[in-house]
């Protein structure tokens, strides 16, 4: 129920967005002064709330950037020290780096793009 709700849901987005007649009824329904007034009221409780995001956003940011330091320092990642996680299970995956299937993950680099001939015109 939930799926066929956000398929009509999109489908009904596209047609506003993407024909002719439905971007007239974009228009129609932006231009209506309740829709401006939410807009309005929408803006201002944004403005009201951006300092408190913006101190919290910091926050956040500064506590990840100390983790990650302190995991750098110890060289063991700050997740998963001294467990098996952290190293790579070898014996896992399906191919060697003899054959070239890495299917295990791997160092392995791409050679780069070449261009490929035309093929020949009959």
């Amino acid at each position: 129920m939930v799926k066929k709700f956000v398929f009509l849901a999109g489908a009904g987005v596209g047609y506003l967005l993407g024909s002719k007649a439905g971007r007239e009824k974009l228009m129609e329904l932006w231009k209506d002064p309740k829709v401006q007034e939410t807009v309005s009221h929408g803006t201002e409780w944004a403005k009201e709330k951006a300092p408190g995001l913006q101190e919290k956003v910091s926050e956040v940011t500064s506590t990840a950037k100390d983790k990650v330091s302190h995991s750098s320092d110890s060289g063991k990642p700050a997740s998963s020290a001294g467990s098996s996680a952290s190293k790579p299970a070898e014996a896992s995956g399906t191919g060697s780096a003899s054959n070239g299937s890495f299917t295990t993950g791997g160092n392995h680099t791409m050679a780069p793009a070449e261009v490929q001939p035309e093929p020949k015109k009959p």
